[in-house]
């Protein structure tokens, strides 16, 4: 979990490097201590500030560092300063308590630095980051997490499982680790008020209250200030809610019955510490409460709150000689496999415990318990498992998204822009005499005009939106941001089974070996139909009577099934194969204790019970060797065998050749290539004496094959259709999954997600050699691409390009097809380890459709490696083997309800593929609303910043009524309905531009700007040059301040910026085609129809109480038609400019203003005379932009051409992809 990095060891004690895996975070640990002189100089600066170097502080949290702490060695830090990329995420304090040294610990950073013995250490030195505790180690000089932690007596082997641990030792570790409890600490209202109120949006909205107050506008004021106190309090309350849900979730205490000092003792699990032996037959023990190892006993627990998977797993005990304790990595994530069926994991449930035989009994008082079942902790809070998941809750991965950080740019370009009018009105007003208090009010108004307080906020109402409709679609979402990631998603990588299929299968039929010759039989849909294939008659067993294998009781007895309350409990393939068998299956105790281990039986239907057979020792499925196996023997125990099931190509490797058909890779294709699930069956006939002693690796070798066991899995109804709009919107849609590679081909080509026509070529992994090559292209070669019906093409192993493995044929149709890839995860594994670095990696990853045989771990790396070229990537999935790849992804979607999937950022609780689109739509509307609303407050500052700008040149300005009814009755109104679009129907090939610094919105918010303020400076000219205008004139000579608002030049301003106001509304109501037409959002006709009929009202005949309230004065009746044409005319040129003219004016503007950057930079001549037009692409060549290009581009193509574009639309284009 923590490496440590140091390029001195001797001089670098001030700082390390700590890789939390858990979290996939690389952070910098920096050593620091309190200056006193830097404390009294940063409270001397708050208290000259009015409190803004605090604020400053706040924002930046490196301020704080840098003035008050200075480096100090790590053994003696007060504080630790963590870092990432030279950001600062947080400054802990480190708690120093005392140690009576009885805490011995391991921490193994390398084999050369085995451990950490913390014994004769007198202070215990430990500080916390995102739930991670750390504690100093002296001897490597460095802090190492507790979740690394390992009990020397456990690597021994001599786990204190007979006396349990001492009161000295728990105390010790109580002080590490603390109480086993997820406890998160909830902030009070208090506190979240105080963050909130600190966030610069509402400093900056306080600031522009107090502005507004000073200049009297108390309406205004008092609506803003409500509105934020309206927002504040909402942010809360759904603050508070989200964490007292996810408190709950993860906080769970229960009393349990723990063995310390040689005596059973009954308290609550909080007061548990790693190495405890906690009795789990226990009564009233449901929820584990931490992470467990199992040494008595075993038990049948639900996963499903940690991998979504809803399917009971069987946990066994440790047996002494398989080194589990010793094989334990306590830094992992997840635990291997072979270690985790050990494991019982904090937060399952659990569903039945069985006692064993136990070789400690326990405490004298109970020595005559020789039962029992019992599990030593291993990690206790958020070291757990379940801890890891609540972490992720809490610090959810960045996205990379520029929209937010454009959103900031411009918020400092508008800011910038009101600087600039700041210091012009300033000298203007300073000009005309005006007071200096009164030019530094009307200035900073200035500032609070230009930069509009509601424009952060009001971009993401359309995200509040598009999740309420997404909630009533039955689709959740814990983080509303990535709604507007999803507009971007070119990529879609889906699980297969419970995703695109249904999640249960049934079984189709057996297809038994021939017992007369080498071929398979037809395919039986019944078990009475069966006859059992020939075994190896000619061996010793079948000398001495042993009874031949049987098929049926294959299918009845290799399984690792259950029985709770009557019923099977298990995989649920195994239970439809037990099913199809028809034989009854049962338990058998051993002892009258009901709690001890019992032995299933499997009798056959309407037989005698001495056909019955018990399933004697069970090895469950292991993912790293996709097979599974029994034990199995008669009821007197004098026939002993052995049965395995598994993927059909490692059943093979295992079987005697001579039992294998001929016809088997044949018949094999036959069902994969139909979308069948195949599983192969196996057996073998044990010798009675040594069937109890042999591992697995002998029981699972020299097998007979019996056949075929084919499931057949279901397209749910919705997979076909949603695939095919996904492609025709241009989006990526990939299959991965852990089912044969053929079965997942025949299932993508059924769906259409692969394409008709589209020829399939699957990877083999040949015995890779050992030896290390100089040339990177020769380990590609041990990757063969073999078409999937069996054609006579295949893949050069280095270009991936088609060609015919027959030299006498001529398939030059089958060449010139489009083609894909289907890649197994073992060729994934070996790409990903030996040919990175080689062209084949990227090429197969653009041309993979289908990835199977994956591992959970090779998901999470398919979608890491998609984003590494570029793509915004989502992934769907339901269960475990989903999650690592839900949260790494940027849109992960999760079918399942259980609560491991509060981990992916949406949930969907219609259990089919139809929410992706569903989210794509919103997340396209999401994203064209908050550009809307973003270009239109955009050009709101710009005409109210124009009008006040013209106002001040004669130190006047609009009045408080005015300012009122624009921000609140009619902006305000407009922008909440902008946002109430809802999605359109249909999903178009070309995705939104996320970016607002992108030549299209460039473009429209310059050209509008033009036009707004032109037009609005023309009816200022037009208007000053009417005989019948009046200037604004002082109302007592000499004194500038008495210069009355109402006016002329007052009246024609604000009406005219009042109609500009409503017709840019109207602009920026953009419907298709991401956002339906303006027609169908009936709240905003109407707030349109209002606001013009209100403003023409005002226009045209204002009433003596409109006048008045808004200081106007009376205008010629035809000078009003003429400011109402002039407002007309402003429209249809934006409404014409929006739709038409900017759009199509945007590229060449870009071209130009890319040219005269060259020019003046100096780069044009330089590159045009190295390498012609070729080098006017950027910082690149031709070869790395467009390396497949013949003809050579014109100039104006060139400067078309972005340097920072995407790497997989780079690679698409190379090998003629559709993107």
């Amino acid at each position: 979990m923590l490496a440590i990095q140091s390029k001195d060891w001797q001089l670098q004690d001030t700082q390390q490097t700590a890789s939390l895996e858990k979290d996939g975070v690389e952070v910098e640990l920096h050593g620091c201590v309190v200056s006193r002189r830097g404390l009294f100089g940063y409270w001397t600066l708050v208290v000259c500030t009015a409190g803004l170097a605090y604020v400053a502080s706040v924002w930046y949290p490196g301020i704080y560092a840098r003035l008050v702490m200075r480096p100090a060695q790590l053994a003696l830090a007060s504080h630790i300063h963590i870092q990432q990329n030279d950001k600062q995420l947080a400054l802990e304090r480190v708690i120093v308590s005392a140690s009576d040294g009885s805490f011995e610990s391991g921490f193994s950073e390398s084999k050369e630095r085995a451990h950490c013995n913390l014994t004769n250490k007198t202070e215990l030195r430990a500080f916390s980051f995102r739930h991670h505790c750390f504690v100093f180690c002296p001897s490597f000089n460095a802090f190492f997490a507790v979740s690394q932690w390992k009990d020397a007596a456990w690597t021994r082997g001599t786990a204190t499982r007979a006396s349990g641990l001492s009161n000295n030792v728990v105390a010790q570790r109580m002080r590490v680790f603390g109480k086993c409890n997820i406890d998160i600490q909830e902030k009070s209202y208090l506190q979240l008020l105080w963050e909130e109120a600190l966030n610069p949006l509402y400093v900056f909205q306080v600031a522009s209250i107090v502005i507004w107050c000073v200049e009297e506008y108390y309406y205004y004021s008092a609506a803003i200030f409500v509105i934020s106190l309206a927002s504040i309090g909402s942010t809360l309350v759904s603050t508070k809610h989200t964490a007292r849900r996810v408190r709950a979730m993860a906080n769970y205490v229960c009393a349990v019955r723990v063995l310390r000092s040689n005596v059973w003792s009954d308290m609550e699990s909080s007061e548990l510490v790693p190495g405890d032996v906690i009795d789990l037959a226990e009564p009233g023990l449901d929820v584990v409460p931490c992470d467990m190892v199992l040494l008595e006993g075993n038990c049948i627990v639900d996963e499903s709150m940690l991998t979504g998977e809803s399917v009971p797993e069987s946990k066994v005990s440790v047996v002494s000689g398989d080194h589990v304790l010793e094989s334990i990595d306590m830094a992992a994530h997840t635990f291997d496999p072979a270690v985790s069926r050990h494991i019982v994991f904090a937060g399952t449930r659990i569903i039945r415990t069985r006692k064993a035989r136990s070789s400690y009994p326990g405490s004298s008082s109970n020595s005559a318990k020789f039962f029992r079942a019992t599990a030593m902790v291993l990690r206790t809070g958020f070291c757990t498992t379940k801890g890891t998941l609540v972490r992720s809750i809490l610090f959810p991965h960045a996205t990379k998204f520029r929209f937010y950080h454009d959103a900031m740019r411009f918020v400092w370009c508008l800011a910038g822009i009101a600087c600039i009018g700041f210091i012009v009105n300033t000298i203007n007003l300073h000009r005309l005499g005006v007071s200096a208090g009164e030019i530094a009010i009307k200035a900073l108004d200035l500032i609070t005009v230009a930069v509009p307080p509601a424009l952060p906020a009001s971009m993401s109402i359309g995200m509040v939106f598009a999740a309420r409709r997404l909630r009533k679609a039955g689709i959740f979402c814990i983080s509303p941001s990535r709604i507007n990631v999803a507009s971007k998603v070119a990529a879609v990588v889906f699980d297969k089974t419970g995703t695109l299929t249904d999640q249960g299968m049934d079984v189709l039929g057996v297809q038994v070996a021939s017992r007369t010759h080498r071929e398979f039989d037809e395919l039986q849909t019944e078990v009475c139909g069966l006859e059992d294939p020939a075994t190896m008659q000619d061996t010793e067993d079948a000398k001495v009577g042993v009874r031949v294998l049987s098929v049926d009781v294959a299918l009845a007895t290799c399984h690792s099934l259950s029985i709770v309350d009557g019923a099977l409990v298990g995989d649920p393939l195994e239970i439809k194969m037990v099913e199809f068998s028809g034989w009854h299956i049962d338990e058998r105790n051993a002892t009258s204790d009901p709690h001890e281990s019992a032995l299933i039986t499997a009798c056959p239907p309407q037989s005698s019970r001495q056909d019955t057979h018990i399933i004697a020792r069970c090895f469950e499925f292991a993912p790293e060797l996709r097979r599974s196996s029994v034990v199995t023997s008669d009821l007197n125990g004098r026939q002993h065998a052995a049965y395995v099931k598994g993927a059909p190509e490692v059943i093979r490797d295992l079987c005697h050749p001579e039992s294998v058909p001929k016809n088997y890779d044949a018949v094999l294709n036959t069902h994969t290539q139909g979308g069948y699930r195949v599983i192969s069956l196996a057996g073998r006939v044990l010798d009675v004496d040594t069937a109890q002693l042999l591992n697995r690796t002998s029981v699972e070798c020299d097998l007979v094959f019996l056949g075929f066991l084919i499931f057949e899995n279901r397209l749910k109804p919705a997979t076909a259709s949603v695939l095919c709009e996904l492609r025709d919107a241009r989006i990526r849609t990939i299959m991965c999954t852990g089912d044969n590679p053929l079965t997942a081909v025949s299932v993508a080509q059924e769906c259409s997600l692969i394409a008709p026509g589209t020829t399939v070529f699957v990877s083999h992994l040949r015995q890779p050699a050992p030896c290390l090559h100089e040339n990177m292209f020769v380990p590609l070669a041990c990757v063969e691409w073999k078409e999937s019906t069996g054609q006579s093409i295949e893949l050069d192993p280095v270009t991936l390009i088609p060609r015919s493995t027959d030299p006498h044929s001529t398939c030059k149709t089958e060449l010139d097809r489009p083609y894909c890839l289907a890649i197994t995860g073992p060729a994934f594994a070996y790409f990903e380890q030996h040919a990175r670095d080689t062209p084949a990696w990227k090429h197969m990853l653009m041309r993979g459709a289908v990835f199977a045989r994956m591992s959970p771990e090779q998901k999470a790396a398919l979608v890491d490696q998609l984003q590494q070229l570029g793509y915004i990537s989502g992934f769907c999935g339901d269960g475990a083997n989903d999650c690592a790849a839900l949260k790494t992804a940027d849109i992960g979607v999760s079918l399942s309800e259980a609560e491991a999937s509060v981990a992916a950022p949406f949930t969907s609780h219609v259990n089919d593929i139809s929410c992706i689109v569903q989210l794509v739509r919103e997340g396209r509307c999401s994203i064209a609303t908050s550009i809307a609303c973003f270009k239109y407050l955009g050009i709101y500052s710009i005409i109210q910043f124009t009008t006040c700008c013209i106002l001040y040149s004669y130190d006047v300005n609009l009045t408080n009524g005015q300012f009122l009814f624009v921000d609140l009755f009619a902006v305000l109104p407009i922008t909440v309905c902008l946002d109430r679009f809802e999605p359109f129907s249909q999903l178009v090939p070309r995705r939104p531009t996320a970016s607002l610094a992108s030549k299209r919105i460039i473009t429209s918010l310059l050209g509008h700007t033009v036009l707004t303020a032109g037009f609005q400076l023309s009816v200022f000219a037009m208007t000053a040059s009417q005989s019948w205008y009046h200037a604004p004139e002082p109302a007592t000579p000499g004194d500038p301040d008495s210069t009355p608002e109402k006016g002329d030049l007052n009246t024609i301003l604000f009406v005219f910026s009042a109609f500009q106001y409503v017709f840019m509304g109207v602009v920026f109501a953009i419907g298709p085609p991401y956002r339906q037409r303006a027609i169908r959002n009936y709240a905003f006709l109407l707030v349109v129809a209002s606001l013009l009929a209100f403003e023409l009202g005002v226009l045209l005949g204002p009433l003596p109480g409109l006048r008045s309230l808004f200081a106007l004065v009376k205008v010629q009746v035809g000078w009003r038609f003429v400011v109402f044409g002039m407002a007309v005319a402003n429209f249809v040129m934006c409404y014409f400019g929006e739709r038409v003219v900017f759009p199509r004016v945007a590229a060449p503007a870009a071209k130009m203003c890319r040219l005269v950057r060259l020019v003046f930079t100096g780069r044009f001549t330089e590159i045009a005379h190295r390498n012609g037009t070729r080098g006017l692409v950027g910082m690149t060549d031709l070869e790395s932009e467009l390396p497949d290009v013949r003809i050579k581009p014109s100039l104006w193509t060139y400067l078309g051409l972005r340097p920072g574009r995407k790497e997989y639309k780079t690679l698409a284009h190379m090998h003629g992809l559709s993107i």
